[in-house]
């Protein structure tokens, strides 16, 4: 086995644990998740993501299961819309839970993806809500702005201010870049780290669905 030298000479890991559909692996052997279903070592045949809040707060994926004690609520299913990413519809983009009627006539195409530290979406809905939710640069407003939802097979999962906007020495700004990926894998959506620390994931390979729940953090209940 070789490795490049970039970019795995300047981060503390080893590599990349791709969990995607078979349809994204280089080869038909080339799928952990399927080889683990092949062999006969899961349970069920799927696996969970559970991302940590905090520095202090581990993270754990686990196969063949998912486990209760990481949910503050019931989980709810999405189908899997175009297999290869762990890819699902979106409804609509929700503020203050009204819908904003961004993804038109059609529903929003979204890839639910534990390696992505972000979240990204085509540049004209994007540019749409920096408009809608007027973040202030100066972060003068941060503490009035209004809750942001994605609308997934009638459930809405909110955003709150501190988990979509970056705030920092410079600044405030929406933490949602833009991102056109072109047809027929696109347009897509990302829900990367930061809508990962809050949602806990299930993404089931035998029924091609995902699961979402409220991630169970210290303080969380499911009206938060």
């Amino acid at each position: 086995t070789e490795e490049s030298d970039e970019p795995f000479s300047l981060v503390p890991f080893d590599g990349i644990f791709g969990l995607s559909l078979p349809q994204m692996s280089e080869g038909a052997r080339f799928n952990v998740l399927d080889c683990m279903i092949r062999d006969r070592t899961l349970k069920h045949n799927l696996f969970s993501f559970f991302f940590g809040a905090a520095d202090d707060e581990a993270s754990e994926v686990t196969f063949g299961e998912w486990r209760e004690s990481r949910m503050a609520s019931k989980l709810f299913w999405v189908p899997v819309s175009n297999p290869g990413y762990w890819q699902v519809e979106m409804d609509d983009i929700t503020i203050k839970n009204k819908k904003q009627g961004l993804c038109k006539d059609k529903h929003c195409q979204v890839a639910v993806d534990t390696g992505t530290s972000l979240m990204a979406g085509p540049t004209d809905i994007v540019n749409a809500l920096v408009d809608r939710l007027h973040v202030a640069t100066d972060c003068s407003n941060f503490d009035t702005l209004p809750v942001l939802g994605f609308q997934l097979s009638n459930h809405i999962l909110n955003l709150r201010a501190e988990e979509y906007v970056d705030r920092g020495e410079d600044g405030c700004s929406l933490a949602l870049m833009t991102l056109d990926i072109p047809p027929p894998k696109g347009p897509l959506f990302i829900f990367g780290d930061p809508f990962l620390r809050k949602y806990y994931t299930v993404y089931d390979r035998e029924n091609l669905k995902v699961g979402f729940a409220l991630a169970k953090h210290p303080g969380v209940n499911s009206t938060t």
